[in-house]
């Protein structure tokens, strides 16, 4: 059975610059929410660096610089979004839906740019207004979400169990794949 090491790559990134900093993320607003927000910003950094590591597969052959270039950029744009996202959940009040949704439409709108003139992923542009409307969407539920910090964490952990499970996978077909040859 061979799967397309793109798609692998894919898959690994997925979860990776996904799943685990969502799920770090919310570990995070519940460490903060109960006083202990230097434990909250270690699993924001640890999400972050490895989102940074995941960033620099590409199915391809490896060049150096440019995976080194994505590892670094990745990590301090992954880490400085969810440290403001954590900062400007626990210690903003709640100024209403509508200022919740355009900082998150705004974060949409970001992340695209950084995919595409950062990292250099060719994102379509009518992804744009998807991304905002999913930023702002998911802003506007993490403050909902607030209110019921404990399931919160429950989420979290399914999501790192999916995240851990298509970076796992992944990364084992790619790895059985480059080191079996077809055949």
């Amino acid at each position: 059975m061979t799967i397309d090491s793109q798609t692998l790559a894919e898959l690994l990134q997925v979860g990776g610059q996904y799943f685990l900093p969502v799920a770090a993320l919310l570990r995070a607003l519940y460490s903060g929410v109960r006083g202990r927000l230097p434990e909250g910003f270690r699993q924001i950094t640890l999400a972050g660096i490895f989102a940074g590591l995941v960033a620099a597969v590409t199915g391809e052959p490896i060049d150096w610089r440019s995976a080194l270039l994505a590892i670094v950029s990745n990590t301090a744009f992954t880490v400085g979004l969810l440290a403001f996202i954590m900062l400007y959940l626990l210690r903003m009040k709640n100024r209403g839906l509508w200022v919740d949704g355009i900082i998150g439409g705004v974060i949409g709108l970001i992340i695209w740019l950084f995919t595409v003139y950062v990292l250099g992923s060719d994102w379509p542009w009518w992804l744009i207004p998807l991304l905002i409307a999913g930023g702002a969407a998911g802003f506007i539920a993490l403050r909902f979400a607030m209110r019921q910090i404990a399931r919160l964490v429950k989420v979290a952990t399914y999501l790192i169990v999916i995240g851990l499970i298509l970076v796992i996978g992944a990364g084992a077909f790619l790895l059985l794949q480059t080191a079996v040859p077809a055949g």
